[in-house]
Parts: structure tokens; C-alpha cells; sequence
């Protein structure tokens, strides 16, 4: 039996009195393996704790990285935005100096040779998007460069022929917002579709109107549709017209430089529903659209 019990005994130091309790060898047993396992889960339990701190940091590290990552793309991302409304600005005003000019459309040899094209769509799609943004990049650079060469040969061209570009309509005949533009349009009397040969510019009465390039004033005079009429040869087969005038400021026979005030808008003719100018380019005795031909608002 003794050796089935544990004897646990305290002893004071000084004067008192023993106290003693038996603890059978099982109980006693099992409390020291509960023990032990409660200390080995202890020790399981902060090791897997000290491990989700390590993990949460790297986490947190990485997250910090992504966002940060994130900020250089969109960065990137606003500066392709930019170089593609500059390459598209770049490329209007060429067609606009090509046309105005009779030289042929730019061509060029020079072509970007990014990133292979060779594997499936699948490959493509997972490149980076900050990997796309700079390939797009560097061929907006190159686009970008080709168009400034095409400049630079216009520039040249252009110096030999100052002469007609002085009589080739580039600048706004005047200010105001467009009401109706050149094309098929709902007619504002029978309401329907008719060819509008001009270009409507609305404002108040007696707003001036300027030569848009140098030429002589060919002829006034007023017309049932129209109202007040003035044309205006620029030479090399370029002619312009105005209509719906309340003033002249010019005579028949005067020369005139891009930028003269030739005439006041008005609300003259049948043909017109309030102040504004009809105006019109014709190209070899052909109407044009005039806003190709207009660079700058005067």
C-alpha cells in the first residue's frame, strides 16, 4: 500500500505544527503528466504566436511595397495619359499644316520594335501592367519624336512657301461658339436634311469679323438669302466667303492681311434666325470644310 501513496509533509521551522496529507502515486502521476503537457502546449502555443508576429510584419512590409508599387504605376499611368494628348495634338496640328500646305502625308520607315509578339494571348496577359505602361511609353517617345521630325521638314517646306501660306485662311474670321458646322444638317426652315456649305459662328451683333489670310476683297453686295454678302480673293484658287452681315468695313478692290477687320456680324438675309456669320472656304471652286482650316481662334 506505501508504495501506492505520496506523502507530502510540511515542516515548520520553528515551533508548530506538522501538517501531512497522502496523495495516492496515481493522482500524483497524473498531475505531473497534465503538467508537463500544459507546458509543452504553453511553449507550442508562443512559439506559433512568435511566428504570426513574424509573419504579420513581412505582411505588413509587403503590403507596404504593393502600395507603394501601385503609386509608381499610376504615376507612370498619368504620364502616358499625357504623352497621348500630346501625340494627339502633335498629330492634328500636322494634318491641319499638311493640308493648308499641299504637302503629302508624313511617312516614315522608323517603326518600334517592342516587346516579341510571339506566344499566346494568354503569355501577353500577364505581364505587369507597369511593364505594358512603359513599352507604351517608350512608343509614344518614338511616335512622339517621328512627329517632331515631321515638324521639322514641314518647317522647312513651309519657308519656301510663305507666300501662299500668307494667303491660306488659318485664324478664326471671328469670336463666338459654333452654332451649325459644315455638312449634312437639319435645315432650321423645312427641317430636313440639307447640305450646309459653310460654317455658323454665333455672337452679338456687330461683333468684328478679320480676314483670315491676305487677299483682296473681291465683291459686296447684299443677297435675299443671305443678307449682307462679302468675298474675299486669297489667290491660288482659295477664295472666302461671309454672309449675314449688318456692316462692311472694306471696299470692293482693298487688300487685306490676315487679321483686318472686314466686316461687323449681323442678322441680314431670309436665311438667318439671329446675329451670327456664314462663313465659307472654297478650294478650286469646291467648299471646303473651314474648320480644317482654322488654327487659332483670332
Amino acid at each position: 500500500m506505501l508504495r501506492n501513496n505520496l506523502t507530502i509533509m510540511f515542516v515548520p521551522r520553528k515551533n508548530g505544527k506538522v501538517v501531512q496529507f497522502e496523495l495516492s502515486a496515481l493522482f500524483a502521476k497524473t498531475a505531473i503528466l497534465i503538467s508537463g503537457i500544459l507546458v509543452l502546449v504553453s511553449i507550442a502555443i508562443f512559439i506559433d504566436y512568435i511566428g504570426i508576429k513574424q509573419k504579420t510584419r513581412s505582411l505588413s512590409k509587403l503590403q507596404n511595397q504593393i502600395v507603394l508599387q501601385q503609386f509608381d504605376v499610376q504615376k507612370i499611368n498619368n504620364r502616358l495619359i499625357t504623352k497621348r494628348q500630346q501625340l494627339d495634338s502633335y498629330e492634328a496640328f500636322d494634318r491641319k499644316l499638311r493640308l493648308i500646305s499641299g504637302l503629302p502625308k508624313a511617312g516614315s520607315r522608323i517603326r518600334y520594335i517592342g516587346g516579341s509578339k510571339n506566344g499566346s494571348e494568354e503569355t501577353q496577359s500577364k505581364k505587369l501592367n507597369g511593364d505594358r505602361i512603359l513599352e507604351s511609353l517608350k512608343k509614344l517617345d518614338l511616335n512622339i519624336k517621328l512627329r517632331e521630325i515631321s515638324f521639322f521638314q514641314l518647317g522647312s517646306y513651309l519657308d519656301e512657301r510663305k507666300e501662299k501660306l500668307s494667303r491660306t485662311p488659318s485664324i478664326s474670321p471671328t469670336k463666338g461658339h459654333i452654332s451649325s458646322r459644315f455638312g449634312i444638317r437639319k435645315d432650321p426652315f423645312t427641317g430636313k436634311g440639307r447640305f450646309h456649305r459653310g460654317l455658323d459662328i454665333a455672337n452679338r451683333e456687330y461683333t468684328p469679323i478679320y480676314a483670315p489670310a491676305d487677299g483682296i476683297v473681291d465683291n459686296t453686295w447684299t443677297d435675299k438669302d443671305f443678307g449682307m454678302f462679302l468675298v474675299i480673293d486669297h489667290g491660288y484658287n482659295i477664295v472666302t466667303r461671309y454672309a449675314h452681315l449688318a456692316k462692311y468695313e472694306v471696299k470692293a478692290g482693298r487688300r487685306v492681311k490676315r487679321g483686318d477687320i472686314i466686316a461687323r456680324m449681323g442678322n441680314t438675309g431670309l436665311r438667318s434666325t439671329g446675329p451670327h456669320l456664314h462663313y465659307e472656304v472654297l478650294i478650286n471652286d469646291q467648299h471646303v470644310d473651314p474648320e480644317k482650316y482654322i488654327f487659332w481662334d483670332y
